[in-house]
């Protein structure tokens, strides 16, 4: 992907040149968390104190939180780096942190490094919190409190990403576990899926039984812990027979290379009228003086006034081409799989040494995967009769 799109897309704070990303379902439950520890769970442990302090306190620990989770995930993060991979970014959700890698670990030993980082760090941080929670006894209830309260969320941190549920932490110990004794990291993975989802499931059943005994909250809050988890090790599943079916093919065997090419001379207006609606994928290059300068697509029309769509032209309001993410006709189709679900994009131009040959879409690739399914299927089951 060009310079210029990555840093597009990836503005925003950044650590050690890791972009950190906040989505709002984090916010969310940083919101509750906070109510919840300063009308709930601090006025009953320290009782008398002013209501300011319970909300002081309760926001010292959500902001602890938060930098726990990052410094938990550049654990693994910057191990993954000594290895050779590459981060693009931290993302804090509702159910925690993750750090996005471009590729996973090729060898046993890296993956296990690095699924051991994160909880490490963890343990570290309750250990320090723990440290100057007593050295601050002196200090008053509301540090005390804080720092003891960051200790124990760091040692639940720590000990709950080691359950051996993929792709946790702990389920990658035991996937590179598998690998390094079967020596076959698919199989290692269809294991550690399978193990993952029957976690998952026991969660689901354990937040079924509190929210029958009572405790609703708490319940639901198991509940969507094992359903998220469920989720997570069927699409690690996915991505591993993805990875199999589709691996060696060149994304250019896969691509639509019937892509017209528009004139930057078109006017908005003709482009609406004349393709907009009529284009497959919503997308096409556009060309001035016989040299492909960029890319036009419904935002870039969005984007210009009304009024201007009679005389505005197309080499006017169109994406730059060194701005725009795409594949090389070489690249393995898998890897530019990973690629768009990464990026969270629907297609990506396809260039050959710098010109532009066709795209490739997600549903394309959608299609090739459940083909090869299918004849793998088919195959299975002639070879068993």
């Amino acid at each position: 992907m060009a310079e210029a799109e990555i840093a597009r897309r990836n503005g925003g704070p950044r650590l050690l040149g890791i972009q950190i990303r906040v989505q709002p379902s984090w916010l969310i439950i940083a919101l509750l968390l906070a109510w919840s520890l300063a009308a709930g769970s601090f006025p009953q442990i320290y009782e008398g104190l002013p209501t300011a302090s319970y909300w002081t306190m309760a926001v010292v620990v959500v902001v602890g939180l938060a930098v726990s989770l990052v410094l938990h995930e550049m654990a693994h993060s910057l191990v993954g780096r000594a290895f050779g991979l590459s981060v693009d970014r931290i993302t804090l959700f509702m159910f925690g942190g993750v750090a996005e890698l471009r590729q996973e670990p090729t060898a046993p030993r890296a993956e296990l490094l690095m699924a051991l980082a994160g909880p490490a760090l963890s343990l570290v941080l309750a250990l320090v919190f723990g440290a100057l929670a007593t050295a601050a006894k002196d200090t008053g209830p509301e540090i005390v409190g804080s720092l003891s309260y960051l200790a124990t969320l760091n040692l639940v941190l720590a000990v709950f990403n080691l359950v051996p549920a993929f792709p946790m932490d702990g389920g990658r110990v035991l996937r590179a576990l598998l690998w390094m004794a079967m020596r076959d990291a698919d199989r290692a993975t269809r294991i550690a899926a399978r193990v993952g989802e029957g976690m998952a499931l026991l969660l689901i059943l354990a937040g079924v039984g509190l929210a029958l005994t009572g405790q609703v909250a708490g319940g639901i809050w198991w509940a969507l812990i094992g359903m998220f988890l469920r989720t997570a090790a069927k699409a690690s599943a996915f991505d591993l027979h993805a990875r199999r079916l589709l691996k060696g093919y060149p994304v250019g065997d896969l691509m639509d290379d019937t892509l017209e090419i528009l004139s930057g001379d078109m006017t908005v207006d003709d482009y609406v009228a004349r393709r907009l609606y009529a284009g497959q994928h919503g997308m096409y290059p556009v060309a001035k003086g016989g040299a492909t300068i960029g890319v036009v697509e419904a935002e870039n029309i969005l984007k210009t006034p009304r009024d201007r769509w009679s005389k505005a032209t197309l080499s006017e309001v169109c994406t730059p081409l060194d701005c725009v993410s795409t594949a090389r006709s070489i690249d393995d189709a898998h890897a530019v799989l990973d690629r768009m679900t990464l990026e969270s994009r629907s297609r990506l131009l396809v260039l050959d040494h710098d010109r532009v040959v066709g795209v490739i879409t997600l549903r394309d690739l959608l299609e090739r995967l459940e083909l090869a399914a299918q004849f793998e299927r088919g195959a299975g089951r002639r070879s068993e009769s």
